[in-house]
C-alpha cells in the first residue's frame, strides 16, 4: 500500500516524539539527579567538625563534649535512656546544675524530628563553646535532651520506628482527644499518601505536579497544606502521622518536663532545635501558640528579626507540638514557676510558594520509598539527596550562617529571660 504524503508526515512526527520520550525515559532521571545533588562540603568552615552525619558519631561527640566539659572542672552528670537497646538507639541526657543558686534552669532538646538533630548536635557545640562561658552559672544550670527520637538521627528519617511524628504526639491528654480531628487528610489522602513504588525518576516528577495541580483545582491548594501540617492520627503509613499514644520517647520527654516544673529552679527557659521551615538563609524563632508575647514584641525583647508568634501572617497551628505540651503542663500543674518554651527553626528550602511545593514533594516521596522502596538506584539516590536537602544542607554559606544565627538568637533569649 503506498502511503500518501500527508501519512509519511504524520509518521514522521510520531516517529520524532517517540524518539524523544524515549530519550528522556534513558536521560531523563540523570538529569533529574544532577539537579537533586547537593554541594560538596567546604573542607573547612565554622564549626565543620560539628557537623556529624552519622547518629554513633553524634553520640560520639557529646561524650567528647562531656569530657572537655569535667576537663575544665565543671560538674556534669550524663545519664541515658534506651529507646531500643538492641540497636543502640538512645536518647542521651547532659545535666549541669548550678553552682549556687536554682534560679534559671535552660533546657535543650535536639532530635525530635529524628535526623534534624543533626543540626541540633552542631547547636549544642557552639552552645558550650559560644554561649556558655558567658552565663552566671551560679544561678543558672543547663539541661540538654539530645537525640530525642534516635531512631529517625540513625535512619536518616524525620519520624520514629513507628512512623510516628513526635512534634504531633505530645498530647496532653489522649483520652479526651479526637484522633480525627484533622477533616482535611482523609480528602487528600491518595495524593499525600501515595501506594507503589516510584519508577523513573523523570516522568515521576512530571507525575506528581500533574496531580498537585488536580488537588489544587479540584480540592484547593490550602486544604493540600492543612491537612499536612496539623498532624493526622487515622493513617499510620502516612505523613505527619501523631500516633495514637504517648511513644516511647514522648513519655520520657513528657517526664523530663514534669521534673523541670516540679524541681527547684524558678524560671525555664527551653528551646527546641529544628530544620526545615523558613526562608534558606535565616534561623527563624517560633514561638508557641500558647506563648502571649506578640512578634514585635518578641522582636523588640530578643533583638532578632525573624520571628513567628501567634499573631504572624505566617503562623500555623499544629497539635501535639511539644513546645504546646510544656505550656499546658505548667498550666495544668498551676505552678508559679516562669516557663518560656519555643522553636528555633533552621529554614532550608526556603519559604516562597515553589519552595513549599518542594517541601510538600520531597515530604510525601520520601514516605513512598520508605513503605515501597523502589530498586531503581538513580530514583532511590534522588529522594535520599532531596531529603537530606530539606533538613541538612551542606552548602558551605548555609552552614556558617546557621551558626552566627544561633548565636544571635540564643543570646537574644536568654538575656530576656533570664534572672
Amino acid at each position: 500500500m503506498k502511503l500518501t504524503k500527508k501519512k509519511k508526515v504524520l509518521i514522521g512526527i510520531l516517529s520524532s516524539i517517540l524518539a524523544v520520550v524515549i530519550l528522556l525515559t534513558a536521560i531523563g532521571p540523570y538529569l533529574v539527579l544532577n539537579g537533586a545533588r547537593q554541594p560538596e562540603v567546604a573542607e573547612s568552615y565554622n564549626y565543620s567538625e560539628s557537623f556529624l552525619f552519622n547518629y554513633d558519631d553524634v553520640r560520639k561527640n557529646i561524650n567528647k563534649r562531656v569530657n572537655k566539659l569535667r576537663a575544665d572542672g565543671i560538674t556534669v552528670e550524663t545519664n541515658e535512656f534506651a529507646v531500643d537497646e538492641s540497636d543502640g538507639l538512645y536518647i542521651d541526657n547532659i545535666y549541669l546544675p548550678s553552682s549556687k543558686d536554682r534560679t534559671n534552669l535552660i533546657v535543650l532538646t535536639t532530635g525530635v524530628h529524628g535526623m534534624e538533630g543533626y543540626i541540633g548536635s552542631v547547636m549544642l557545640d557552639v552552645f558550650f563553646e559560644e554561649i556558655y562561658p558567658t552565663l552566671d552559672t551560679e544561678k543558672t544550670g543547663i539541661l540538654v535532651v539530645a537525640n530525642v527520637n534516635p531512631y529517625g538521627m540513625k535512619y536518616m528519617r524525620r519520624y520514629n520506628e513507628n512512623n510516628v511524628d513526635l512534634n504531633r504526639n505530645f498530647i496532653i491528654n489522649w483520652d479526651n482527644f479526637d484522633l480525627s480531628s484533622n477533616k482535611d487528610y482523609p480528602e487528600v489522602k491518595e495524593f499525600l499518601q501515595p501506594e507503589g513504588k516510584i519508577g523513573n525518576a523523570l516522568w515521576h516528577e512530571v507525575g506528581f505536579y500533574l496531580s498537585l495541580a488536580k488537588e489544587a483545582i479540584t480540592k484547593g491548594a490550602d486544604k493540600v497544606s492543612d491537612a499536612l501540617l496539623t498532624g493526622q492520627y487515622e493513617y499510620p503509613e502516612g505523613v505527619y502521622y501523631g500516633g495514637n499514644g504517648d511513644e516511647k520517647s514522648t513519655a520520657y520527654l513528657k517526664g523530663v518536663f514534669d521534673d523541670c516544673l516540679e524541681g527547684e529552679y524558678e524560671n525555664i527557659v527551653h528551646i527546641d532545635i529544628h530544620s526545615g521551615y523558613g526562608p534558606r538563609y535565616n534561623m527563624v524563632i517560633f514561638n508557641s501558640v500558647y506563648e502571649k508575647m506578640t512578634e514585635a514584641e518578641t522582636k523588640k525583647a530578643f533583638g532578632y528579626d525573624y520571628v513567628i508568634s501567634h499573631d504572624s501572617e505566617s503562623f500555623y497551628a499544629t497539635t501535639g507540638d511539644t513546645t504546646d505540651f510544656f505550656y499546658r503542663l505548667a498550666e495544668k500543674k498551676n505552678t508559679d514557676k516562669e516557663l518560656f518554651s519555643t522553636c528555633f527553626e533552621f529554614g532550608t528550602i526556603g519559604d516562597s510558594f515553589m519552595d513549599s511545593i518542594l517541601s510538600l514533594k520531597y515530604t510525601v516521596d520520601e514516605n513512598r520509598q520508605h513503605w515501597y522502596p523502589t530498586e531503581n538506584k538513580v530514583t532511590s539516590e534522588v529522594v535520599r539527596e532531596n531529603y537530606y536537602e530539606l533538613f541538612y544542607p551542606t552548602e558551605t554559606e548555609w552552614r556558617e550562617k546557621t551558626v552566627e544565627d544561633f548565636i544571635a538568637a540564643t543570646n537574644g533569649v536568654l538575656g530576656a529571660k533570664l534572672k
